[in-house]
């Protein structure tokens, strides 16, 4: 278990950067947001993944598609937490 909660939280955290960099934002809810997601993605992922797994009798499925859905799932919590705040603040001139 060790491995997983060291990839699927390193995801979440480079996603996050990522996004930060590009846009502008706040970063303690962009950062959240990326490691959020990127464990919800992870365990949606690996539940369809052990799925094909017992079906095809295989053990690789759980842990790409838990990934790939990581990277997803990343993305999509940190940019929504990071756009949200990023909009809401009032316009200074």
């Amino acid at each position: 278990m060790l491995m997983p909660t060291l990839s699927v939280s390193l995801i979440g955290l480079v996603v996050a950067a990522l996004i930060m960099m590009t846009t502008p934002g706040a970063p303690g809810q962009t950062m959240l947001g990326g490691v959020l997601g990127a464990w919800l993605g992870f365990a949606l992922g690996a539940l369809a993944g052990s799925i094909v797994d017992v079906a095809t009798g295989s053990g690789v499925f759980l842990a790409m598609a838990g990934h790939a859905a990581a990277l997803v799932g990343a993305a999509v919590f940190a940019a929504r937490g990071h756009h949200s705040v990023a909009f809401s603040r009032p316009i200074q001139s």
